[in-house]
C-alpha cells in the first residue's frame, strides 16, 4: 500500500485534474496526501541587480505568495471534500533547480504525482526537465498525469509494459499496490527480441505466475511492432483494452540518447493518453 503520496501543485489549468487523480489514489490507498508548491525565483546576474529595484523584487514576491495562498486554499478544500488526510509544503527554489527540488521531496514519499509537461503552459514550473529528471533521480515511483483529459478511474484496468529489464522490474514492483487492486491487468511485451539485453529465460520463472502469487490475474501478450513504434503500439493497445493506467520502466538507455533518437519513455511522456507510472 502507498501510505504517503506527494502531488505537485502549480497554476496550470491541468493541475485540477492532476489533484483529482492524486485524491482518488490517496482515497483508495487510505494514504496521506502532501501538496507541494514550488516558488521558483530567477537567478539574477550581479551586473543586472543594480537595474532591478527593491520595489520590483518585493512586488514579484508578493504576487508569488498570493498565488501560493490561493493554491493552498483550493488544495485543502479539495482534500477536505474527499475526506483525505493532507498537509501542505511550500518551498522556494532557484528557477534552474525546480526538478531537483521536486525530486528531493519525492524521495521521501511512497508515490509522487506529477503533470505531463505542456510546452504551451505559462506556469514557471513547466520546464523541460519536468517530469523526466524527477523520474530519473528520485529513486521512487512517479505517476505522470496527462495535461489533457479527465480520468474517472485509476488502476482498475492496468497495462504493464514488460521486458525483463531492471527498470521494468522496478516499475512493476513499485506499482504492486495498483496491480493487486486492479480488476484486470495486461502484461504486454512488445518486440521481445529487438535490442534484447538480459533476456535469457530463467527456468521455472514466469511473470504471470509471479503476479498470481500477489493475487493478480494477469493476461500476457507478446506483440511485434510492425510499421509503428513500440510507444504507439502500447498506446494503441491501451485504447483497445480501455486501460486507465500504464506501468512502464523509464529510460532503459541514456536520456540524452532518447531525446536525440527517440524511445519508448520519451514517446509516452509526450503522447500519453492515460496516467503512467514510471520508475528508473
Amino acid at each position: 500500500m502507498y501510505r504517503d503520496i506527494l502531488v505537485h501543485i502549480d497554476t496550470a489549468a491541468a493541475c485540477k485534474e492532476r489533484l483529482s487523480v492524486a485524491l482518488k489514489v490517496a482515497k483508495a490507498q487510505d494514504a496521506h496526501l502532501t501538496g507541494l508548491f514550488l516558488l521558483p525565483y530567477p537567478e539574477i546576474p550581479r551586473f543586472m541587480e543594480v537595474q532591478i529595484t527593491e520595489e520590483i523584487i518585493n512586488q514579484q514576491r508578493s504576487a508569488m505568495a498570493e498565488t501560493a495562498k490561493t493554491a493552498r486554499a483550493d488544495f485543502e478544500a479539495a482534500c477536505e471534500a474527499a475526506g483525505v488526510a493532507f498537509s501542505w509544503q511550500e518551498t522556494s527554489c532557484p528557477a534552474s533547480e525546480i526538478a531537483d527540488t521536486a525530486a528531493m521531496y519525492a524521495r521521501h514519499h511512497d508515490l509522487t504525482v506529477l503533470g505531463q509537461r505542456n510546452p504551451e503552459s505559462s506556469d514557471p514550473c513547466s520546464v523541460s526537465e519536468m517530469p523526466d529528471k524527477v523520474i530519473l533521480t528520485s529513486g521512487a515511483p512517479v505517476m505522470v498525469v496527462p495535461y489533457v483529459g479527465k480520468f474517472d478511474t485509476i488502476g482498475e484496468r492496468v497495462m504493464v509494459a514488460w521486458k525483463p529489464y531492471r527498470e521494468a522490474v522496478r516499475a512493476m514492483n513499485d506499482s504492486m499496490p495498483f496491480l493487486e487492486a486492479s480488476k484486470s491487468t495486461l502484461v504486454l511485451c512488445a518486440d521481445p527480441n529487438k535490442g534484447a539485453r538480459d533476456t535469457m529465460p530463467v527456468p521455472g520463472v514466469d511473470i504471470g505466475e509471479r503476479l498470481k502469487c500477489h493475487g493478480v490475474n494477469a493476461k500476457k501478450e507478446t506483440m511485434n511492432a510492425s510499421g509503428i513504434s513500440v510507444g504507439d503500439l502500447l498506446l494503441s493497445r491501451a485504447a483497445d483494452e480501455s486501460i486507465d493506467l500504464i506501468v512502464c520502466g523509464a529510460y532503459g538507455r541514456p536520456r540524452l540518447r532518447e531525446l536525440m533518437l527517440g524511445g519508448v519513455t520519451q514517446h509516452l511522456l509526450r503522447h500519453m493518453t492515460v496516467p503512467v507510472i514510471m520508475s528508473h
